[in-house]
């Protein structure tokens, strides 16, 4: 996963317990997760005023595009 969608360790943490959290509820394999939540994050980081709100907006995109994704 690129590291450069993160400002600091703490968030990188914080993003990362979501990857894993959606990784557990979807049944799909982290690193695929990851790949798909650090797009959508970096879309999401372009316009965001309050970044506060990113990881619950960020979970709510990968959920659908993963829904939308086959299985592998």
């Amino acid at each position: 996963m690129e590291t450069a969608v993160y400002e600091d360790d703490k968030e990188r943490r914080q993003h990362l317990g979501a990857i894993h959290e959606i990784a557990r509820m979807s049944g799909r394999p982290e690193s695929e997760v990851g790949k798909v939540y650090e797009v959508e994050l970096s879309k999401l980081k372009r316009t965001a005023r309050v970044k506060i709100f990113l990881p619950v907006l960020a979970c709510r995109m990968v959920m659908q595009n993963l829904r939308h994704l086959p299985q592998v």
